[in-house]
């Protein structure tokens, strides 16, 4: 009887340990995928201060805060763009502007 009570236990605390391990497993895996798309939102752009972009650009950026307020620039290198992020005054919405290096707005992207 006693066999059979102690043989019942190490299967129990088997079960219990496999399944730790499982659920350790797919932390690890959910933390990787979390990583990846953190990545993917990047999209080549980098953050800049307006002093590292070209006149061009620095005269269009300062032409939108007039009516808006500069939250965040960002440069993709490859493409060489500037990615504008602007709040407006009047309505506080947020608005996305691409810029091309002559300062001209690139539409749709």
């Amino acid at each position: 009887m006693k066999a059979l009570v102690l043989s019942v236990a190490v299967l129990l605390g088997a079960s219990i340990y496999a399944n730790a391990g499982v659920s350790q497993t797919k932390t690890a895996d959910s933390n990787i995928s979390t990583v990846a798309v953190l990545d993917q939102k990047q999209d080549g752009y980098v953050d800049v201060k307006i002093e590292s972009l070209n006149a061009e650009v620095q005269e269009a950026v300062r032409a939108f805060e007039t009516n808006y307020t500069v939250k965040n620039l960002a440069f993709d290198k490859a493409k060489k763009l500037t990615k504008v992020t602007l709040i407006s005054k009047a309505d506080k919405k947020e608005k996305v502007v691409i810029l091309n290096e002559q300062g001209k707005e690139i539409k749709g992207k």
